[in-house]
C-alpha cells in the first residue's frame, strides 16, 4: 500500500516527463521471472534508459529493499526533509557517486547575508535554499551518465510488459 507521499513524490515525477519524447511506467519488475523492481523507469528519444527509485522516509531509505540502479541514469526522489536526514550517507557511499537527488520542495526561498572584513571592506552572499513541500521536484545533484547494467532489451521488453499491465488497471 503506497503513502500519500510517495504518490504525491510519483505524481511530481510524471509531470516532469515530456509526454511525447519520454515513455515511462512506475513499479517495472526487470526480466521475466525478475525479483528486481524499479519504481520508475523511463525510456527517451536520445535512447537514454532512467532509473528513479523513490524515498519517502528514513525507514523506507534504510529498508532491505534492493536498489534498482541499471539505467544510464539513476536519481533517488524523496522529500527535502528526508534529504536533510541522510544527506551525509548520500555523498559519503562510494555506490551512490554517480546516482543523482531530486527532492521535493514548496519553493526556493532566496537568502541573503552581507559581512565586513577587517578592512571595512563588505561582502553581499546571495543563495537559494529548498523550502521542504510536495509542491515541485528541485534536482539538489545531477546523475552521471554510464553503461546500462542490464541488457537493454530485457528493460525495454520489462518496461512494455509493465505498461500493458497499467493499460488495464
Amino acid at each position: 500500500m503506497k503513502t500519500d507521499t510517495t504518490k504525491r513524490l510519483e505524481q511530481l515525477l510524471a509531470a516532469k516527463f515530456n509526454t511525447r519524447n519520454d515513455f515511462y511506467v512506475f513499479e517495472c519488475t526487470i526480466g521475466w521471472y525478475g525479483s528486481e523492481i524499479v519504481d520508475c523507469i523511463m525510456y527517451n528519444c536520445q535512447r537514454e534508459i532512467y532509473c528513479y527509485e523513490i524515498k519517502q522516509s528514513v525507514n523506507d531509505f534504510h529498508s532491505k529493499n534492493k536498489l534498482t540502479f541499471i539505467g544510464n541514469k539513476n536519481y533517488f526522489v524523496m522529500p527535502y526533509s528526508l534529504y536533510e536526514k541522510v544527506e551525509k550517507e548520500l555523498y559519503a557511499k562510494e555506490e551512490y557517486k554517480d546516482i543523482g537527488i531530486y527532492v521535493a520542495i514548496d519553493h526556493l526561498e532566496e537568502k541573503e547575508k552581507e559581512t565586513e572584513n577587517a578592512f571595512g571592506i563588505k561582502n553581499k552572499y546571495l543563495w537559494v535554499e529548498p523550502v521542504d513541500g510536495l509542491n515541485e521536484l528541485y534536482c539538489i545533484k545531477t546523475a552521471k551518465k554510464r553503461e546500462l547494467k542490464a541488457d537493454k532489451e530485457v528493460i525495454l521488453s520489462s518496461m512494455l510488459r509493465s505498461m500493458q499491465r497499467d493499460k488495464f488497471r
